[in-house]
């Protein structure tokens, strides 16, 4: 299931390894992922889910709670690590957003498939995906415009400017706006949206692997991803269990949950931090071996939940 993911991110560092990509070309690959390809993508799959709010309250409880627990740990630990402002905001990016649309998603399908419910769990994971989604992006834009400024007010304004023109973050309330107004778009702008964001996957993992070749990121950086992509992959489902238990969620529900928690950090994070002037050498650490942690992780929860 995740084998396509990390051997696309291996073709991005054999791609720069081999000289077949500069960082110049890398650097605008990123751009147009992250200003066309992710945003066409999430308003062609939000706007074609079918808005159902019933039975989500618990489901969004968890998935909020178990957020939050994690923000706020992974936040003592990069004060405790004493990190670089930079390098702790893209610690807690990479620690608590999670790859929801490209992993998540497909992960919790095949867990239903050929089931009476696979339909309505589909469309329940895209509504209930819709405010995570809001969530994680306006926390992410928000941790990458705080570090190094002085002036909290002016801090404040460049937020709220960044989140106005955060091109992924629009996209996600245009399709969530479409789709709680029943709105079809017209069939070449469909098809046209649906075509530029099949590329957003790929070119946002080349540009992953890319990323950690160019970078060469000093071996004191890799104890930090390694804690935060076990913080992603196995602290968010632990604490979601909990809350879980908590609201009394349902067995089918409890799999969706956790397996949302469970996914590996987003491949999102490494456009907007490179974007953001993050540490991307870190994000990019985190990121790979996230995908890798995050399978042993999704198959003891599928297993824990059957």
């Amino acid at each position: 299931m995740l084998a396509p993911v990390v051997l696309v991110i291996a073709l991005g560092w054999s791609l720069v390894r081999l000289g077949f990509l500069s960082s110049t070309a890398m650097g605008e690959i990123n751009r147009l992922t992250y200003w066309v390809g992710l945003p066409a993508l999430l308003v062609v799959r939000i706007s074609d889910a079918t808005p159902s709010f019933e039975r989500l309250g618990g489901l969004l409880v968890v998935l909020f709670g178990a957020t939050a627990a994690v923000i706020a740990l992974a936040s003592v630990v990069a004060w405790w690590g004493r990190l670089p402002d930079r390098s702790a905001v893209t610690f807690v990016h990479g620690a608590f957003r999670g790859n929801l649309v490209f992993v998540g998603l497909p992960v919790v399908v095949y867990a239903f498939a050929n089931t009476p419910q696979a339909a309505a769990i589909e469309a329940s994971v895209l509504v209930a995906i819709v405010p995570v989604v809001i969530a994680y992006n306006t926390l992410a834009v928000t941790l990458m415009q705080v570090p190094g400024r002085g002036d909290p007010l002016a801090a404040l304004q460049r937020v709220g400017r960044g989140l106005v023109s955060n091109p992924i973050l629009l996209a996600t309330l245009l399709g969530l706006a479409l789709a709680l107004a029943g709105v079809i778009m017209p069939t070449a702008v469909d098809r046209t949206l649906a075509a530029l964001g099949q590329m957003a996957l790929p070119l946002a993992l080349i540009g992953i692997g890319g990323g950690l070749y160019a970078s060469r990121m000093g071996r004191g950086q890799y104890p930090w991803a390694w804690v935060a992509a076990l913080m992603k992959t196995a602290l968010g489902p632990a604490v979601g269990w909990l809350i879980g238990q908590w609201v009394g969620l349902s067995d089918a529900e409890m799999r969706v949950a956790l397996t949302l928690l469970a996914c590996p950090s987003a491949a999102a994070s490494y456009v907007l931090v490179a974007q953001m002037d993050g540490d991307v050498p870190l994000i990019a650490s985190i990121i790979l071996l996230s995908h890798f942690m995050a399978l042993p992780a999704m198959i003891g929860v599928l297993a824990l939940t059957a």
